[in-house]
């Protein structure tokens, strides 16, 4: 972690609160108790990954689960911890987390489009894909390109999970919406990649393969959406915009039947 820091020559970090957790289910026990306390509404699409990042109390914090890594390959693991490390760099304060939701949005709600719920879904899986997008862009431009193809190659491989999960979602629009923004969310991950001249075939190959359950229209529409990290700037919440009101044109007023 310090080795990364100093690369990224990060001195607006100047506090960061470091948890290590033997097993996973003590970290995921402490991470409940917290949004308890603060008051924090959970969305149904966070996932226990083996580190993770936050800052609902103002300082940043890094939460690790070594029994997660331990079964990880070891650059996984790095790439991983280096992932948290850029997000305490660009994400480490509370409006990271509190960001405003777009009038077109709220209209959707208002209308009846989308329920608050899915709203809230939308947001969050939204708001994971510009920072993750925005973090993997900082790491590899520091030149953190091999471990970032092996954390990002690894998330990106579908599971029997992942598979079953669109199954059981292709019966309602609503759940196939959500799923394809949580497979856009891996996507932007790893999209910063896809310029490297020698790891940018094999990313687009796994971003590719991540998509290969979905029908041939539906991933082709992810791919387009995913041109758009091409437009990002320097803003968290304008990139956000952004790539909300492509995800409502194309995904929820589209027709993806």
């Amino acid at each position: 972690m310090n080795g990364c820091y100093n690369r990224i020559n990060a001195h607006v970090v100047d506090i960061v609160d470091l948890h290590i957790f033997g097993k996973s289910s003590a970290m995921n026990a402490y991470i409940s108790e917290e949004k308890r306390r603060l008051g924090i509404s959970t969305s149904a699409f966070e996932v226990s990954f083996f580190a993770l990042h936050d800052a609902w109390r103002g300082t940043p914090r890094i939460m690790i689960a070594c029994d997660k890594m331990s079964s990880l390959p070891k650059l996984v693991g790095i790439g991983g911890l280096h992932h948290e490390v850029a997000h305490t760099v660009l994400h480490g304060s509370p409006e990271y987390y509190l960001f405003a939701v777009p009038i077109f949005v709220l209209k959707l709600e208002t209308d009846g489009v989308i329920s608050r719920q899915i709203m809230g879904d939308l947001l969050y899986l939204t708001s994971v894909a510009v920072k993750d997008y925005e973090v993997t862009r900082l790491l590899y431009g520091k030149g953190f390109a091999r471990d970032q193809v092996a954390y990002n190659r690894y998330f990106l491989k579908p599971s029997e999970e992942d598979q079953e999960a669109w199954k059981i979602a292709e019966g309602s629009k609503t759940a196939r919406i959500l799923v394809l923004v949580s497979l856009l969310k891996t996507a932007f991950c790893a999209a910063p990649l896809l310029e490297d001249q020698r790891y940018g075939t094999e990313m687009s190959r796994s971003i590719y393969k991540s998509m290969s359950y979905l029908p041939a229209d539906l991933s082709t529409r992810l791919l387009k959406i995913l041109g758009l990290s091409s437009m990002f700037g320097e803003s968290t919440q304008r990139n956000m915009d952004l790539l909300m009101e492509k995800i409502v044109d194309d995904l929820i007023l589209g027709n993806i039947a």
